[in-house]
């Protein structure tokens, strides 16, 4: 154990080696980017039972980095909006935010304004900083190159455009951005292409060039995967990926922990389709004659004679929103009756959990016909839209040919 002073001076810390948290390797995760995880453990009780609030508009922009520390490391921690700002701003230093409060074990309180001030000092208080004054250094470089320099580029070529929308103003501006994100490339280089800028650990730095990255890729998917992949600056690539599948990052990005950033219940819309009472007829129709490519074609277990269920769609490689084909064999209303589906949805929406998904939709008022219920595909559930119309919810299993 090492003995560091607290940031009051009335009060001497006892912590464990990077101010009382372990920063430890654990077993690679079952995900395609499989690198070595971070597992943070807070282990003074000092950390453990400090509690934090970052003041801040319903926005991520300059207080998502602070976020991402603070889930990082599994701290105790609320994201809050003012009620009134304006007459708020006289309670704050310099009438700006965000504001992050440090609430101490002891009742102490230490307000912090200006992201970079308090997001090194969640550094230094977690550990995740360098070790050296070298190594401190090269960090804070990092972040301030992030921090400072793609936002004036994204605000003078692009957001202050008359159309930033326009594509080749969008162009530019990544045009613009390349020199930066060459830099930050040799510095993951020149620390062995792992995917951290000092040794193997991880740092204040990470969060910020990573929050850049996922807004690129959510908001200019095209742009962005041109100039970062595994083969096109692959050290930036490697943080990224790393810091996208970890656990604690995963599931704050994934929504539901901050109530500005909610959780989305549906992942993405899986399919629309049809009833036929041929399938082999449908089948030669939509691959030969409208050209669509058949990626599925089953009868799934469960299922009677004839009984058949398809997925089609226009792109060959099998990606894509899926038209499906839905063959009751016998009759529709026998399948109706056999699953109590009142009526076949022509509509899917792919969801990570059915009851999940379904429980927080009936929490926002939407009428379901037929709650969730395990089928021969996987489970889905049903709700009824303004006119009627029947909608369903679906997460697949594995078909079997």
């Amino acid at each position: 154990m090492t003995k560091r002073q607290s940031p009051t001076p009335a009060n001497d810390v006892d912590m464990a080696p990077a101010d009382g948290a372990s920063n430890s390797k654990k077993a690679k995760v079952g995900h395609e980017h499989a690198y070595p995880q971070d597992i943070y453990t807070i282990e003074s009780d000092f950390l453990k039972n400090s509690k934090f609030e970052i003041l801040y508009m319903a926005s991520r922009a300059r207080a998502e980095v602070p976020r991402y520390i603070l889930e990082y490391v599994g701290a105790n921690y609320t994201s809050k909006t003012p009620l009134n700002w304006p007459a708020g701003k006289k309670k704050t230093p310099f009438g700006v935010l965000p504001i992050l409060t440090h609430r101490k074990p002891n009742g102490d309180e230490l307000e912090i304004p200006e992201t970079g001030s308090f997001v090194r000092y969640l550094a230094r208080l977690f550990g995740l900083d360098g070790d050296t004054l070298e190594e401190q250094v090269t960090v804070d470089v990092f972040y301030q190159a992030s921090a400072d320099n793609i936002l004036s580029t994204c605000l003078q070529e692009l957001w202050f455009k008359p159309d930033p929308k326009d594509k080749d103003t969008i162009n530019a501006c990544f045009e613009k951005l390349m020199p930066f994100f060459d830099g930050f490339e040799k510095y993951l280089v020149k620390n062995g292409c792992n995917g951290y800028v000092i040794k193997d650990k991880t740092t204040y730095a990470d969060f910020d060039i990573y929050d850049w990255m996922n807004h690129f890729y959510e908001t200019y998917p095209d742009n962005m995967n041109k100039i970062v992949s595994a083969t096109v600056r692959p050290g930036l690539h490697k943080l990224y990926t790393r810091l996208n599948s970890h656990p604690r990052i995963r599931a704050y990005i994934d929504g539901g922990r901050w109530e500005h950033r909610p959780s989305v219940p549906l992942l993405s819309m899986y399919s629309a389709g049809i009833n036929v009472t041929d399938y082999e007829k449908s089948l030669e129709f939509y691959t030969k004659k409208v050209g669509l490519t058949c990626v599925l074609n089953v009868a799934p277990p469960g299922f009677g004679e004839k009984e058949r269920y398809l997925e089609l769609t226009t792109e060959k490689d099998g990606s894509g929103t899926k038209f499906t084909i839905y063959c009751p064999g016998t009759s529709l209303e026998k399948f109706q009756e056999k699953y109590k589906i009142p009526n076949t949805p022509a509509v899917a929406f792919n969801v990570a959990d059915v009851k999940e998904a379904h429980d927080r939709l009936v929490k926002n008022g939407v009428v379901f016909s037929m709650p969730p219920a395990n089928m021969p595909w996987g489970s889905m559930a049903l709700f009824d839209d303004p006119d009627g119309n029947k909608i369903s919810l679906t997460n697949t299993g594995n078909f079997e040919e």
